[in-house]
């Protein structure tokens, strides 16, 4: 059976290193799902209102040097680190992964927002508390981003041994970015990254929510939002290159239910509902292991190879994630305007 071009991913936070990190020998967990899933999303624990524990960038390097094949996309709090870092750390990640990588722009919740807004206040870099300052942060911080990576031009790497040069500094750029919380001079310190944008996601829990979300790539529709197929519809017209995933929520709280029978159903699910919204144009999934440590196994095992006999999931390729998820190639702007 031929797949739907459907794209499976799995989410996972910084806490799931444990279950990497001493699963060792040929056929483990990692080499598993790395050959299962198409792209693996490491939310940063840090910008959930409960969360602490390891920046999502620093494990997702960790998982890029160790798996070949998976897209890997990692979280950070957009609305708090300096954008610079958070740019030449994703490059970084892409050149790790050889172009597999991406960033989940998240926003710092909950107490941690308050204690740095405290800190800081909106005139040293943190945006106000309202909805309209906290979106436009966002989307500034994005531009930036983008902005920094085209900073290198691709080929402004020399290596010239005759004249000792390094680099054609002719070949850099200022992006001189003036926000509204925050300015950014530039260059990047990191070269133009093998995708040239890597690809730039950001969660949902409404439908009005993807006003704020105009600057991705991708759109994780968080489980629960009402009406998908009409959100979808809706968005094919306004944006041809804007993805959406829908996120899906798998397990059992029981163990005993944990059955070969139970994947086998919960597999039929998500396939009659992906055949739904895919008519709506659906790009792709995220599962949502809601007890990673007990179920990420038998997803792997069970629930991804099922859901790939059902025609659910790409065929594996050799290729970036931008082409993976068929988004145009990135050309430099700063090429371009010149």
């Amino acid at each position: 059976m031929t797949t739907t071009g459907i794209q499976i991913s799995v989410g996972l936070d910084a806490g799931s290193r444990n279950l990497f990190r001493d699963d060792v020998g040929p056929n483990n967990l990692l080499e598993k799902l790395d050959v299962e899933a198409d792209i693996l999303v490491l939310e940063d624990r840090y910008a959930r209102p409960d969360g602490d524990g390891m920046d999502a960038v620093l494990f997702a390097n960790w998982l890029g040097a160790r798996t070949r094949n998976a897209g890997i996309l990692a979280g950070a709090p957009v609305n708090v680190l300096e954008p610079f870092h958070v740019s030449t750390a994703i490059a970084t990640l892409d050149y790790v992964t050889d172009g597999r990588a991406g960033l989940l722009a998240q926003s710092l919740e909950g107490e941690h927002a308050a204690s740095a807004r405290r800190a800081t206040g909106p005139l040293n870099g943190y945006p106000a508390d309202d909805r309209h300052a906290l979106e436009r942060d966002f989307d500034e911080a994005i531009d930036v981003i983008r902005r920094l990576w085209d900073s290198w031009e691709d080929d402004a790497v020399i290596r010239d041994r005759e004249s000792q040069r390094f680099v054609d500094g002719a070949k850099l750029r200022y992006v001189d970015f003036k926000g509204s919380n925050f300015s950014v001079l530039g260059p990047s310190i990191t070269p133009r990254p093998p995708q040239g944008q890597p690809v730039i996601a950001a969660s949902i829990a409404a439908a009005n929510d993807a006003a704020g979300k105009a600057n991705v790539d991708l759109i994780f529709l968080r489980a629960g939002i009402n009406d998908v197929p009409s959100l979808l519809k809706a968005s094919s017209t306004a944006r041809s290159d804007l993805r959406y995933f829908a996120d899906i929520e798998i397990g059992s709280a029981v163990e005993a239910k944990k059955t070969a029978r139970h994947w086998q159903d919960e597999s039929e699910r998500i396939a009659a509902r992906v055949r739904e919204w895919a008519a709506f144009g659906l790009a792709g999934i995220r599962l949502l292991p809601r007890q990673p440590k007990s179920d990420l196994l038998s997803l792997v095992d069970h629930l991804l190879p099922a859901l790939r006999a059902a025609g659910i999931g790409q065929a594996r390729q050799e290729t970036t994630l931008r082409e993976r998820l068929a988004l145009p190639a990135a050309a430099n702007r700063y090429v371009h305007a010149a």
